[in-house]
């Protein structure tokens, strides 16, 4: 892309001056996004959030690593890899080890996006940057740039899970000779039961429910069968499924299967997620944020077996909320499984509190109004 025309130079002069000066009656503002290339942060917020800026008039892209280059609007950051580009995943197995100390921080890669960033943005002038929670060197590329940001809290309690993550952020800081900027705007993408923010919106899901769907729906994200290739885990999930009996649906993964198969389960490589949790009264799941949200949306209590990252503090969230409850992965076997799913299934205090923050999810302004609340911010 080029750099800007004489309107884009006159926005930029002004958005300098943020936050005492409204931008809102620009004619449009560019707009510079930034995630890690993974799919679960891209598709379900950041890439809606681009085409709602566009929609609008704005410029839009998407910086991102080479891995997710692909999707619509995005510039790649070369220096940012995708976990599946780290190498091979550690020995583990989480029936027998039990929850796994992901790294959630790298400084080297912090630095790495921030200098990917600012290459590209020195050329194409944003005028705002947003980012997701983990993507740390966006944050970093604004300070260094004097321009506002914006963050979109697809995770809140990650950041938990970096000890002392401001001394860290203020190393890379130093290296770029910058201070701490705030974000203009934190849009949380839960109520203000689940966590705090600034702003709370919801993510629009596809709302019509997939006829004749299953009572129970079981996934453990995109990156688990990635991460555990020799895990029993989708074994004991399936077999726990069968011992219950009601019509479920399990997301396995792409691979050979080797586990049981229980004629009231369904074994699908990929699933409709969101669908499938309209008619579902339980889900199953590793308790990623992206999932946990969904479920929320849908007013469909959870059985947690949290794995890695935020998942055990959003199981525990779960289980705070009367969502549904939190099982330990280490030594499960699918007789415990099975019984924790067969109460949540069968216990109506579940099912009310997880339509209890459905209706409180249907009343959070859609979160695709971000551009009108970033403008009015900035």
């Amino acid at each position: 892309m080029e750099a800007g025309d004489d309107s884009v130079t006159v926005t930029s002069s002004i958005s300098q001056l943020y936050p005492l000066v409204a931008v809102a009656k620009l004619i449009h503002v560019r707009v510079l996004l930034t995630s890690l290339p993974i799919g679960s942060h891209l598709l379900p917020a950041m890439v809606p959030l681009a085409r709602a800026f566009r929609r609008r008039g704005h410029e839009a892209v998407i910086a991102t690593g080479p891995a997710m280059a692909h999707l619509e609007h995005t510039v790649v950051m070369p220096d940012v890899p995708a976990p599946s580009d780290l190498g091979p995943p550690p020995p583990w197995l989480p029936e027998r080890d039990g929850v796994l100390k992901a790294p959630l921080w790298s400084s080297p890669l912090v630095v790495a996006s921030a200098a990917n960033v600012l290459d590209f943005a020195r050329t194409w002038r944003p005028d705002v940057l947003v980012r997701e929670t983990s993507e740390y060197g966006g944050q970093i590329a604004a300070e260094v740039l004097g321009i506002p940001h914006v963050l979109v809290d697809i995770a809140p309690f990650a950041p938990l899970e970096i000890p002392l993550l401001d001394e860290l952020m203020d190393k890379v800081r130093a290296r770029f000779g910058v201070s701490a900027a705030d974000p203009v705007l934190t849009a949380g993408l839960t109520p203000a039961s689940w966590h705090p923010a600034q702003h709370h919106f919801r993510v629009p899901i596809e709302r019509e429910p997939i006829e004749h769907g299953p009572e129970i729906v079981a996934s453990f994200g995109t990156h688990t069968r990635w991460l555990m290739p020799d895990s029993k885990l989708p074994h004991i999930v399936v077999e726990a499924l069968g011992r219950v009996g009601a019509p479920s649906v399990v997301a396995i993964g792409h691979g050979e299967w080797t586990g049981p198969r229980p004629s009231n389960v369904r074994l699908e490589p990929e699933i409709p997620q969101q669908r499938l949790l309209g008619t579902a009264k339980v889900f199953v799941t590793h308790a990623g944020y992206s999932g946990v949200r969904e479920a929320l949306t849908a007013g469909v209590p959870m059985v947690a077996v949290p794995l890695f990252a935020d998942q055990p503090r959003n199981a525990d969230r779960i289980e705070d909320l009367g969502l549904g409850v939190r099982v330990d992965v280490k030594g499960l076997s699918a007789t415990v499984l099975a019984e924790r799913i067969r109460h949540v299934l069968n216990t109506k205090t579940y099912h009310d509190a997880a339509e209890n923050h459905a209706a409180q999810m249907i009343d959070l302004e859609v979160f695709t109004n971000i551009p009108d609340h970033l403008v009015s911010a900035v």
